[in-house]
């Protein structure tokens, strides 16, 4: 099996993910396919004796996906003036919900 990962700068919302994924799981000798519209990039595990990279391109193209120099995506960037310090000390963040704002919210009774 081979593996390609294919740049689509035309890939930028989840429904296009679906389609990228309808055009190239029926193809013959494509095993499997990773969509990612954040990264703007296509994950192909193939047959190599069955389909080339070629004939995967052709299927993005003819979908209305070409392949492309997409490069790494677009990330917002905090400005110095915007930016929290405590996120380079703390990593991450966590947050939960605290049981009474979820009863009076009235979602706990479905529960």
């Amino acid at each position: 099996m081979e593996k390609i990962v294919l740049d689509v700068p035309n890939l930028w919302a989840d429904h296009h993910t679906l389609q990228v994924r309808d055009a190239l799981v029926n193809l013959g000798g494509v095993e499997d396919v990773y969509v990612s519209s954040a990264w703007k990039q296509v994950l192909v595990v193939y047959d190599a004796a069955k389909i080339d990279q070629g004939a995967i391109e052709k299927a993005l193209a003819g979908a209305g996906y070409p392949v492309g120099e997409g490069g790494a995506p677009v990330l917002a960037q905090p400005t110095e003036k915007r930016r929290d310090p405590k996120w380079d000390v703390l990593g991450f963040r966590m947050t939960e919900t605290n049981r009474a704002d979820v009863e009076m919210s009235g979602d706990f009774r479905k529960w």
